[in-house]
């Protein structure tokens, strides 16, 4: 089984990689469509803070907890002491302590998903809302996009799309109320600074993976991104991302 993906590696460019507070802002308005202002909020995979700040400027409680020291210190500084070092496979919290937990762009790095899931479950109140926005991509039929979900195919170890999450939440005790997809995201880069990000291993499902790895599964598609036409042109792209509620059983 794989092991939970530590993010303090990327904790100096995440935010300026990702998208920082912008992004954020983009996200939150979701969340808050799908839970209840007036009781507090568990972010399960808090990272550098950017939705918890976005969702406590609309006027929402939110605590949370993530695996890396270095992004945890990042979203202090962005929402105050209100934040814990912990996995989300072994939650710090006793059993019914909310009505209500998200998790955005996590749960693909989690090593033991039901795992989480079950802990998730045991923390919730009975009909308490879980709300996952998953890490896997779902990508465009751009040239660009095509190569990138090849990559992501090939490196990723966990694929947490509904078709995989559900099932495991179901078995643990949720029922899924919804299955929906976020609004598309644009995206503009050439296919040369993609190709030198694979390089300098920004993703991160490309961590993990060793250099005689990365020369037959990645370096072939880097070649093919350079190999397209005007390389160093950007080009717009759309990427889409599911939105998942689940609901603890009374």
């Amino acid at each position: 089984m794989q092991t939970s993906v530590n993010f303090s590696p990327a904790a100096d460019f995440y935010d300026q990689t990702r998208g920082g507070e912008a992004r954020g802002r983009r996200i939150a308005p979701a969340l808050a469509e799908r839970i209840a202002k007036d009781e507090l909020i568990l972010d399960a995979g808090m990272g550098t803070g950017v939705v918890a700040l976005a969702l406590t400027e609309t006027g929402h409680s939110v605590v949370g907890i993530d695996l890396s020291h270095s992004m945890l210190t990042k979203a202090v500084h962005r929402v105050g002491n209100v934040a814990a070092a912990a996995s989300l496979t072994d939650l710090p919290f006793q059993g019914g302590t909310f009505s209500q937990v998200y998790s955005v762009w996590v749960t693909h790095v989690v090593g033991d998903l039901r795992k989480g899931l079950s802990e998730v479950h045991r923390v919730l109140r009975p009909g308490g809302r879980y709300v996952v926005i998953p890490g896997m991509i779902l990508f465009d039929d751009h040239p660009v996009s095509r190569i990138m979900e090849n990559i992501q195919t090939r490196t990723a170890e966990a694929d947490d799309r509904a078709e995989r999450i559900v099932p495991l939440a179901e078995s643990v005790g949720f029922t899924a109320v919804e299955v929906g997809e976020l609004e598309a995201a644009v995206h503009e880069h050439s296919p040369e600074q993609i190709a030198s990000g694979l390089e300098q291993r920004m993703f991160f499902h490309l961590w993990a993976v060793d250099d005689a790895v990365f020369e037959e599964k990645v370096a072939p598609l880097v070649g093919e991104l350079r190999a397209l036409p005007d390389p160093d042109q950007p080009v717009v792209r759309r990427t889409r991302r599911q939105i998942i509620v689940l609901e603890k059983r009374a």
